[in-house]
């Protein structure tokens, strides 16, 4: 009996197949063209999302080197020799560096979205050796010293300020290779 059914089986497929095949064929190609539109907008949807991501990165890290550059200038061109001889108050000062340190750690804070710790780690030093002139200046401000020219503190500061600039100058090309080999 067993025998007989997958016989009457095999053939209630068999005439299946024969009887109805174009309309299997068009239920397959249905089934099949609804699985690749949904594939289609899978993909669609994880390309304009990646794309989206390296936009948002790539506006991200020119702010953090606009701000830089801004940032580098504003040492550059501070009046060390009005510093170390007070001519300039505290409140002066801050008004000169903060806005941009604290725009700079902005941008720093907003790039942790966007890389891993080895590549924002390179940001953080160029952050970390800003902080450490701004600290130097503070040092030189501050150090009353009579036995220190105002010629020698204002010396100790440019070099310091200089070495850490060109520091940050490797790091800035390292990250520009590494995003050169991102996006091409």
């Amino acid at each position: 009996m067993s025998n007989s059914i997958t016989k009457h089986n095999q053939m209630t497929i068999e005439q299946l197949f024969t009887t109805y095949w174009s309309q299997l064929t068009l239920i397959l190609l249905g089934i099949g063209y609804f699985i690749k539109r949904v594939l289609d907008n899978i993909s669609k949807k994880s390309e304009i999302n990646h794309s989206l991501f390296q936009q948002k990165r790539l506006e991200s890290v020119n702010s953090f080197f606009t701000i830089y550059a801004k940032t580098e200038r504003m040492w550059v061109h501070i009046r060390i020799h009005e510093i170390v001889q007070n001519k300039i108050s505290p409140t002066e000062l801050d008004e000169i560096i903060f806005p941009l340190i604290n725009e700079l750690k902005r941008n720093l804070l907003e790039l942790q979205i966007y890389f891993n710790d080895e590549e924002y780690s390179r940001f953080k030093n160029i952050y970390d050796n800003i902080i450490l002139i701004n600290r130097k200046l503070s040092d030189v401000y501050f150090d009353f010293d009579q036995n220190k020219t105002n010629t020698e503190k204002s010396n100790s500061f440019q070099f310091y300020r200089e070495d850490l600039l060109e520091k940050n100058e490797v790091i800035l090309k390292h990250i520009t290779l590494n995003l050169k080999k991102t996006f091409k």
